[in-house]
């Protein structure tokens, strides 16, 4: 047992002192100095082989399994088995209304070529050149020809064509020269042979479950060295090519994602009528932008994505099905967040709510939504259950950080010490949020900033504000709602909810630039009456009267069988702290009621300050904060104008807690280009 190996340890130097202890076991090397002589060398390449052979079989024992597979032609075999395709590139579409006129053209039809194509605007330094993938034909109107919401697409479309042999092609498998092809785009048609030109058209196979030995369809693989192969049936899982048959196979080569955003375009060529007469005079107007390009799919997304489009069997049931149909059909997405309509307050039942956070942008156009809907989700679907597809709703944190340094302990200026606050600040924004169902923790905001310059930094105060921002509709009197999501703290004279500059409006029709601000330690109301004693012998509806320290409420009696059931407010008044309800009058007595005033309730108003920079008030009942919930509502509001150069309003809130979860669409996020949401002041410690 003594002169036995032990071989569980595989790295090199431990290798090398098994095999040491090995040798001085043995009574012909007991007093042999190692290390001083050439066996030491032949030590050295024992172990070194011994090593690259233990590496070398557990990375092939790694090979084995999906989750440890690290090679992509091995992730993408193990894919194979769950009947996944990784994705490849995704083109950039974008949508035109497209006007060729020609009042001398006598032809009554024009059509766009497939593979007509258009220049894009620049981006990044280059433009991009965008086709028609499908010819599309319309009728001449007011000496116009109009292509209405043209889809066209990044890329370069190109046809290969392939001579089939049984011989020489037994398995009928043909690789597709390019690794930037968009497989959504692949066209494939068949022809008998190369003296017979009339051809089928073979579609992809998108469920083995409806195919049958006389379908014409074609299946997808991703190949070594990331190529693309299309394979064809045997006669009975899809029909099989005949000896001497004639492939023709046509795509889009695409750049991917670097196109998203083109939205302005130039047709590149004429184009010619029915009767060959050459158009010229071109009106493009864009639709919406170039969006939904992507990157193939990486390793890691394999990984996770094969399982889990195996879980869905190729229909949309569950949360679930949707997320990881949808992720592996429109890979352009930064996050995804599917809920349903039963979640909604009311609920909506029979509807499957979707919210969409593409990676170059904040929002998607309503016609890529639209497209997502018809395209991906809806062919696979319940036919009973709808889709929407909502905006994200973007929650901003606003952070306002205080610290203390010894600039003993550290060689970093101020400058250089706020700016690694900013990075480090940014890098738990990438990290934790900017998604959906995200957790923003203000504690670990703190930890990331002391961690900056751990011994330098004697202490840190970080406080979060948060921030809604909405497009309001100008010169159009409005209701508004402002959902926060999160409870906000009650404000004060110095720490209030407010609202960037817009202009309005006042009472001598004078326009101003005010702000909406909160009324601090407001309340707007009454909340409710409850009913403590119903009375008697009430013939008509009693008067209802409320008296206290605010003004404004108002209620009316409900009577039923001479007793009142219900006390309905009809105005819920302002500035009420205490309440006392009166009833009197309809013929009977006893009634009693009593005031519940909402604390939780807050008040907006409306101001501007004049020239000495006194506050005027507006309207001193703008609308109403709900403290719980983080609901905003503003009545009848006319915006003339904002101060924003974007077209925004903004409002900004006092947070009730430093933990912040995002629910169903909302995206917590810091915005780096704003300059008020990062604000750093730093000062030394006394000596």
């Amino acid at each position: 047992m003594a002169n036995r190996l032990r071989v569980t340890e595989l790295d090199f130097d431990t290798i090398k002192t098994n095999l040491k202890t090995f040798l001085k076991q043995q009574s012909e090397f007991q007093d042999y100095d190692f290390e001083g002589s050439g066996l030491n060398i032949l030590l050295d390449i024992l172990a070194y082989n011994t090593h690259y052979n233990a590496y070398y079989l557990n990375m092939v024992a790694n090979e084995a399994f999906l989750d440890t597979a690290l090679l992509r032609d091995s992730v993408v075999s193990h894919a194979k088995s769950f009947g996944y395709v990784p994705y490849s590139k995704r083109a950039p579409v974008a949508t035109i209304k497209f006007v060729a006129n020609s009042a001398s053209s006598t032809s009554s039809t024009l059509t766009l070529p497939s593979g007509y194509s258009f220049l894009s605007n620049q981006i990044d330094g280059k433009a991009y050149n965008f086709v028609v993938t499908d010819e599309v034909t319309v009728t001449k109107a007011n000496s116009q020809f109009t292509f209405e919401n043209l889809n066209i697409y990044e890329g370069q479309l190109v046809t290969y064509v392939f001579n089939h042999t049984e011989n020489s092609n037994p398995k009928q498998i043909f690789t597709l020269p390019d690794t930037n092809i968009d497989t959504t785009t692949i066209k494939v048609a068949v022809s008998p042979s190369s003296s017979n030109t009339q051809t089928t058209t073979y579609t992809k196979v998108t469920d083995v479950l409806d195919v049958t030995a006389n379908s014409a369809v074609y299946f997808l693989q991703e190949a070594r060295e990331g190529d693309y192969q299309i394979y064809f049936g045997n006669d009975i899982v899809g029909k099989k090519l005949a000896d001497g048959s004639v492939v023709s196979v046509t795509y889009l080569i695409t750049n991917g994602d670097v196109a998203n955003k083109a939205n302005n375009f130039v047709a590149r060529s004429t184009v010619s009528d029915s009767l060959s007469e050459s158009i010229s005079n071109f009106i493009i107007t864009p639709i919406s932008g170039a969006a939904g390009g992507a990157d193939r799919e990486t390793v890691d997304e394999i990984k996770f994505g094969a399982p889990l489009q195996y879980a869905t069997q190729n229909r949309l049931v569950t949360k679930n099905d949707y997320e990881s149909y949808i992720k592996k059909n429109y890979p352009a997405l930064d996050s995804l967040s599917v809920w349903g309509g039963e979640d909604e307050e009311p609920p909506i039942y029979g509807k499957v709510l979707v919210s969409l956070k593409p990676k170059q942008d904040y929002y998607l156009s309503e016609t890529e939504k639209q497209r997502i809907i018809d395209e991906i989700i809806k062919p696979k679907s319940i036919i009973s259950v709808s889709t929407e597809i909502r905006d994200p709703d973007y929650l901003y944190i606003l952070l306002n950080n205080e610290i203390k340094y010894d600039a003993r302990k550290t060689t970093l200026s101020e400058t250089q010490l706020s700016s690694q606050i900013r990075t480090a600040i940014l890098s738990y924004k990438n990290t934790y949020l900017n998604k959906f169902k995200a957790v923003f923790a203000l504690s670990r905001i703190q930890d990331q900033i002391d961690n900056v310059d751990i011994n330098s930094i004697s202490g840190s105060e970080t406080t979060i504000k948060l921030q809604k921002r909405v497009t309001p509709e100008i010169n159009t009197t409005s209701n508004y709602t402002v959902r926060f999501g999160v409870p906000l703290k009650r404000g004060t004279l110095t720490d209030r909810l407010i609202t960037t500059e817009f202009n309005v409006l006042d009472s001598t029709n004078t326009t101003r630039t005010a702000i909406i601000e909160e009324v601090p330690q407001s309340f707007t109301g009454i909340s409710s009456i409850e009913i403590t004693n119903a009375g008697y012998s009430y013939t008509t509806a009693p008067t209802v009267t409320i008296s206290g320290d605010g003004s404004g409420a108002t209620a009316e009696a409900i009577i039923q069988s001479g007793k009142i059931v219900e006390i309905r407010l009809t105005n819920r008044g302002v500035d009420y702290t205490r309440a006392t309800v009166t009833i009197s009058g309809g013929g009977g007595y006893s009634g009693v009621a009593t005031a519940v005033i909402d604390s939780r309730i807050g008040t907006l108003r409306t101001i501007y300050y004049d020239v000495n920079a006194n506050r005027q008030i507006i309207n001193s009942n703008a609308g109403q904060i709900n403290y719980d919930t983080g609901v905003i509502t503003l009545n009848d509001l006319k915006v003339l104008s904002v101060s924003a150069t974007d077209g925004l309003l903004r409002f900004t809130a006092v947070s009730e807690n430093g933990v912040i979860e995002s629910s169903r669409n909302t995206i917590i996020t810091i915005d780096e280009t704003d300059t008020s949401a990062i604000v750093t002041t730093i000062s030394k410690l006394s000596s």
